[in-house]
């Protein structure tokens, strides 16, 4: 096992389930790579259909658009990629507060340098200047690159998300990602 994952584990013990949600590598049972990370901003409420209490609560997973999200991932061979959220505590679907922010930075941190990313993806324009920006980016080692992508809900057609994501991902990983 390699002991980046055994190091995200012990730091993911200090977590309270369900409301506190870490990261996750995904698609689930894709294998893990390093080069990018993807960052979100806080986990919503929702809980899945068949939760049974006391059992973590997966994350990035659970509706379409989630699976949408992994469709473009392995689609753009960065599947098995790390996706976590800047604020690691479920809420109603809004902007996090600096001082929410500011709580669980630490903990980003830490999952930044366990995972050693050369990139990180940040999910949503809104969170990218609302969040990343004015928060984060200042605490984040300059090698490390970073960009954006819209966020994969309704407020985008498909293809102006895929469009962008494609073109990131080719950007950050230098990979050539041809248009269909």
């Amino acid at each position: 096992m390699d002991s980046r994952l055994s190091r995200l584990g012990e730091l993911n013990k200090e977590l309270n389930p369900p409301n506190d949600l870490s990261g996750v590598f995904l698609p689930v049972g894709s294998k893990e790579q390093f080069d990018l990370m993807f960052l979100a901003e806080m986990p919503s409420m929702n809980v899945p259909e068949g939760w049974v209490e006391g059992q973590p609560i997966p994350n990035f997973g659970e509706t379409a658009r989630d699976r949408f999200l992994q469709e473009m991932m392995i689609k753009y061979e960065v599947a098995g990629s790390y996706v976590t959220d800047i604020v690691k505590t479920r809420d109603v679907p809004r902007r996090p507060r600096p001082d929410e922010i500011a709580r669980w930075l630490p903990f980003l941190l830490k999952e930044i340098e366990i995972i050693g990313p050369k990139a990180l993806v940040v999910i949503g324009k809104r969170t990218y200047d609302g969040s990343f920006r004015p928060f984060v980016e200042q605490h984040v080692p300059k090698h490390i690159k970073v960009d954006w992508v819209f966020h994969y809900s309704n407020q985008v057609t498909r293809a102006k998300f895929e469009g962008r994501f494609r073109d990131v991902i080719g950007d950050l990983t230098g990979k050539d990602c041809q248009a269909d």
